[in-house]
C-alpha cells in the first residue's frame, strides 16, 4: 500500500470509507438509508477546503488498485469553520432538512449536525488543525494508522501549523488506546468521547 495525495477522482471514495467505518470504526451501512449523508460532514468537505491536507491510503482489494484509506482535516479550524458555515452548509441544510425516512436514530443525529452553524471549539486557539482518520477492515493492522497520522505531521509541519486535534467517540476503545500510543495528550473530556491534542 502507499499514502499519496488526494485526487478529484477520489471522492467516491471518502464517502464510502467514511460509512463503511461511521460505527465506531465498524460498518454504520445498516443505520442509513442516505448512503452520503455521513460523508457530507467528516469526509467531502475537506476536500473541497484544503485538499492538500487530505492523504489517501491506496493498495489492493479484490484485485483492483484503490483507496483503502484516508486520514483528512484542516490545518486552520477556525478558518474552516467559517467556510463551512459559509459555502458547505447553507445547501446540505436544505438537502437534510427534517429526519423522515431516517433508517435509525444514529442517521436522524447525523442530518441534524447541518441544522446549527459549526462553533469552532475553544482548544482550536492552540491545536489550531484537525483531522479525521478512517482506515477499512483491509487495511488495518499493518501500521498504516500510525503512518497516516505521521505523514499528516508531516503536512501540517510544512504548513506551519503548530498543533492538531481529534475527537474520539468514548465507545471506540481501540481509536481511544491507538491515540495514546501514538503520544497524543487528552486535552478534553466530552459527553460524547475525548478530544486528544497534539503539538507540533
Amino acid at each position: 500500500m502507499d499514502i499519496r495525495n488526494y485526487r478529484e477522482p477520489d471522492l467516491p471514495y471518502l464517502y464510502e470509507i467514511c460509512l463503511k467505518t461511521g460505527d465506531n470504526g465498524k460498518d454504520a451501512s445498516p443505520l442509513y438509508n442516505d448512503p452520503y449523508v455521513l460523508g457530507q460532514f467528516y469526509a467531502a468537505p475537506y476536500a473541497f477546503f484544503e485538499k492538500d491536507c487530505v492523504l489517501i491510503l491506496e493498495g489492493a482489494y479484490q484485485g483492483l488498485r484503490r483507496p483503502l484509506g484516508y486520514i483528512l482535516g484542516t490545518s486552520d479550524t477556525a478558518a474552516y469553520t467559517d467556510w463551512f458555515n459559509r459555502e458547505w452548509r447553507p445547501a446540505a441544510e436544505v438537502l437534510y432538512r427534517g429526519t423522515e425516512g431516517s433508517k435509525s436514530t444514529t442517521e436522524e443525529g447525523t442530518r441534524r449536525l447541518f441544522a446549527e452553524p459549526l462553533t469552532c471549539p475553544t482548544w482550536a486557539a492552540q491545536y489550531p488543525g484537525h483531522i479525521h482518520i478512517d482506515l477499512l477492515p483491509e487495511a488495518q493492522g499493518g501500521g498504516w494508522g500510525r503512518k497516516l497520522m505521521d505523514a499528516i505531521t508531516a503536512r501540517f509541519t510544512e504548513k506551519s501549523c503548530r498543533g492538531f486535534h481529534l475527537g474520539v467517540s468514548g465507545a471506540n476503545q481501540g481509536a481511544i488506546a491507538f491515540y495514546r500510543r501514538y503520544g497524543m495528550c487528552e486535552i478534553s473530556t466530552e459527553p460524547w468521547g475525548i478530544v486528544f491534542g497534539k503539538m507540533l
